[in-house]
């Protein structure tokens, strides 16, 4: 009965004060201005990341395929600019996450193919829908720059990272169906739709 009050108790002073703009946050969840709830979890890296693929709506975010229902399974992929402003939506420090907060997660789990013995392929397993780690990837696909075409779904899940190469790429990390391994990969152009996790930076102790 405790546990239940308390969990009434912070349902309620999340929805009275919700607004527009401002995100209610409990322990385990968060939840975005459209309404969608995400799972959050304190990740091996010691950070806060969602364990859900980001879904708010903002310009320059699309469903796969304008297909809302992929929307509900897979999140929305977003440019690199429309991805760093629904992270920062969520507030309370959320953002997107960098490449070396990719790098600092799957080094945990033996590390993105570029640093692992095994070319990513524990990294790509653990980190997964359905993993160990309990991170849930999804396989989202990606809208490319031309004619707006989506492409890859089941097949790749690409991740936008903040870091920038120059003006118009930026990292990624991929996971790549075929071989079954985590990518870093660099060359993804900005305007590019990908998916997307947030991260929040735990303080230290």
């Amino acid at each position: 009965m405790p546990n239940k009050l308390l969990t009434l108790i912070l349902l309620n002073v999340c929805i009275q004060g919700m607004s527009t703009a401002a995100k209610c946050q409990t322990r385990e969840t968060i939840s975005d201005a459209d309404g969608n709830t995400y799972s959050v979890k304190v990740m091996p890296d010691g950070n806060q990341w969602l364990t859900q693929d980001l879904n708010v709506r903002v310009d320059s975010s699309w469903c796969f395929a304008d297909d809302p229902a992929n929307c509900k399974i897979y999140g929305r992929l977003y440019t690199y600019a429309s991805a760093a402003e629904a992270c920062g939506m969520l507030g309370n420090g959320w953002r997107l996450s960098s490449r070396k907060d990719w790098e600092g997660l799957s080094d945990h789990y033996g590390g993105a193919s570029n640093k692992s013995k095994d070319g990513g392929k524990t990294a790509y397993k653990a980190l997964q829908t359905g993993g160990e780690s309990g991170f849930n990837a999804t396989l989202g696909g990606n809208r490319e720059l031309e004619g707006g075409k989506y492409a890859r779904l089941n097949k790749h899940g690409f991740y936008w990272t903040n870091t920038e190469i120059d003006a118009l790429t930026a990292w990624n990390f991929n996971f790549g169906a075929g071989g079954k391994a985590l990518h870093c990969q660099d060359g993804m152009e900005k305007r590019e739709g990908a998916s997307v996790r947030c991260i929040r930076t735990m303080a230290k102790h």
